[in-house]
């Protein structure tokens, strides 16, 4: 395995999943840099992109392209910055990961653009409707059946998810969501709500899944599957089909590295649908579930990309 120098891009607080990942990096010998976009600037005199230094090192630069892979593990806000760092590299043997970043195009990390590729594809997604919070609860919601989903077209680890089982709770989540629309410029799209004893996290890493694990809410009060809102997790088997459908769905959201959900219709395995596909995935409760080292994983697959 030939040793590279990665750089791995992130936005916000450094979380305890980069740390891992940093330290799996140092055992295996890598090089590996954690850069916050915070350290990405510019210079017009220079007509230069330029990493600073770490904490306090203002005049010390770092080049891009002194990188042999770079990983934009999250890219949420910072897509101003993604662009910045894409421009200003200049060796085209660099591997940038993921696919979607080197088109430049925001839209391709939300759930909304997701659910369309996803049904081009060929491939199974819940019925849904895009559109203003007044147009979901007047007119999208004629589409459906209650209970429904009201979704946020962005957000991750299960937050912006909301389950309305009546017109009266889908115009109190709509009131409740229209300062956070108009303020901040958040988008959500209603989905059909499919019932299920659990959901299945498969993680893709390029052309390979590395595992599977369940995921089933632990309170009746909590329709949310995910380990962040309190569910449990436990290893899952399944069927090689479906774990070339994972890939496919990965591939089709323009990512190399993806957390993908799956359900099923009916409780019928043989009727599988994607709920979404996942950049950066948190892997916490996949390796409580599966005891697959992770982080050591991801390392790996970027000293071999």
């Amino acid at each position: 395995m030939k040793n590279k120098k990665i750089a791995i891009f992130y936005g916000g607080k450094i979380s305890q999943h980069l740390v891992m990942i940093r330290e799996a990096a140092k055992k295996l010998g890598a090089e590996l840099e954690l850069i916050s976009y915070n350290r990405v600037g510019f210079d017009t005199e220079k007509g230069e992109v330029f990493i600073r230094g770490g904490a306090g090192k203002w005049e010390k630069r770092i080049d891009i392209n002194s990188f042999e892979v770079i990983f934009f593990r999250t890219t949420g806000k910072h897509w101003e910055e993604v662009n910045l760092v894409i421009d200003g590299i200049k060796n085209k043997d660099i591997k940038i990961v993921d696919p979607l970043v080197k088109v430049g195009k925001p839209s391709m990390a939300c759930k909304a653009y997701q659910m369309l590729e996803l049904k081009k594809a060929g491939i199974d997604v819940p019925k849904t409707v895009y559109g203003s919070l007044q147009y979901l609860r007047e007119s999208g919601i004629l589409q459906f059946n209650f209970p429904v989903i009201l979704k946020g077209s962005g957000g991750d680890r299960g937050t912006r998810v909301y389950k309305a089982d009546s017109q009266k709770e889908l115009e109190a989540l709509t009131d409740e969501m229209r300062r956070s629309e108009i303020e901040e410029g958040r988008r959500y799209m209603l989905q059909e709500y499919i019932p299920n004893d659990g959901d299945y996290r498969v993680l893709v890493l390029g052309d390979k899944v590395l595992g599977a694990m369940k995921r089933f809410s632990q309170s009746s009060d909590e329709f949310r599957n995910n380990y962040s809102a309190g569910g449990g997790v436990e290893i899952a088997n399944l069927p090689e089909e479906l774990y070339d459908l994972a890939i496919k769905a990965a591939k089709t959201c323009g990512l190399l590295v993806a957390g993908v959900d799956i359900a099923f219709r009916n409780f019928d395995k043989d009727k599988p649908v994607i709920w979404e596909v996942n950049k950066g995935p948190q892997f916490s409760g996949f390796m409580k579930a599966t005891g697959i080292d992770v982080p050591k994983e991801i390392v790996k697959f970027l000293m071999e990309v």
